[in-house]
């Protein structure tokens, strides 16, 4: 009896579309519209990768990881779909990874935000990890209703690597973030790829000096077909592997900023638009960026009016002080 009754109200939405997205644009490919049996990994490419070969996430994390050489090789970047790196107080790098299709166990050492990540992850309707920030992030925080996660005022999923000394020492496991309840009204997917994936070999080598103590640099790899991520002429790794991290596609964005207090904090301007160069496919795209507000998505646009795709793979986006020298060869 009670098989029959399944069967029957399987049947009754099946009918009536209830609960799988009827009404909605087939075109969105939106796998929250679909039963989870009728999911297709080819037809529901990730919106973060634009890659088919797996079933894409339905939440997504912005994560601010730590990049001073004691807090290398940091764990989890590798799995991260989106990685920005920008510049904090005292001339040193630090991330924002965002993750949407792989939720690793492990992930930091993390760190305090700062305002033009909180920025970045209000434009992507992220859920915000972090360790405390500075006053001005915590206003952004408030001023945007940005929804996060912060070790000063949590515990669990955060945790303690006892083989690392504060403030290097704190982790995440994302994989249990994800039974906690969402802080995020909706994310804001940003990136448009292509779908031929096409690719050439007119560049082999970016690097992006921040300075002499991060040297940044990825240099194409003809045999895996990455670009294989360096800093200071050494291989940047996964803490967990031991694998190199890379990237598929690469953009620069050049910003203007100015020193806004004692401790050398920064501030990163990200509204309105300035030049940005894009690497993807083995070859380089100069357009510029785009965003209405200092929260808002951003767009490339080329010189034509149109706006960038990018190829399938992983992204590391770059945002550098207006007028860095930048080598693209």
């Amino acid at each position: 009896m009670k098989k029959t009754f399944l069967l029957l109200l399987t049947i009754i939405l099946l009918v009536t579309g209830c609960g799988f997205g009827a009404g909605k644009n087939d075109e969105s490919k939106d796998k929250g519209n679909v039963p989870a049996e009728d999911l297709n990994p080819g037809e529901y490419p990730s919106k973060t990768t634009g890659i088919s070969d797996t079933l894409p996430g339905d939440r997504l994390f912005a994560v601010i990881v730590e990049n001073t050489p004691a807090a290398r090789p940091q764990s989890g970047l590798i799995d991260a779909d989106i990685v920005y790196e920008a510049l904090a107080e005292g001339g040193i790098t630090r991330f924002l990874a965002l993750y949407n299709n792989t939720y690793p166990a492990k992930v930091g050492p993390v760190r305090s935000a700062r305002p033009y990540f909180v920025q970045l992850a209000k434009g992507w309707g992220a859920e915000f990890v972090h360790v405390g920030g500075s006053t001005q992030a915590y206003s952004d925080i408030k001023r945007l209703s940005l929804g996060d996660y912060d070790a000063m005022h949590i515990t669990k999923p955060f945790f303690k690597d006892k083989s690392r000394k504060d403030p290097h020492a704190t982790y995440m496991a994302l994989d249990k973030l994800l039974k906690m309840n969402r802080v995020s009204n909706g994310y804001d997917y940003q990136l448009k790829f292509n779908t031929d994936g096409k690719k050439t070999n007119e560049i082999t080598t970016v690097e992006v000096p921040y300075n002499s103590s991060f040297d940044i640099r990825y240099t194409y790899d003809e045999q895996n077909k990455h670009y294989m991520r360096y800093i200071n002429d050494k291989p940047h790794t996964d803490r967990e592997s031991g694998k190199q991290l890379y990237a598929d596609n690469i953009i620069i964005e050049f910003h203007t900023k100015r020193v806004l207090d004692d401790e050398g904090r920064l501030e990163i301007n990200m509204a309105g638009q300035g030049d940005a160069v894009i690497v993807s496919g083995g070859r380089e795209i100069k357009c510029r960026w785009e965003r209405s507000g200092d929260s808002s998505p951003v767009k490339y646009v080329d010189e034509n009016g149109s706006q960038v795709k990018l190829n399938p793979g992983k992204t590391w986006i770059n945002i550098v002080p207006n007028g860095l020298n930048v080598n693209i060869e």
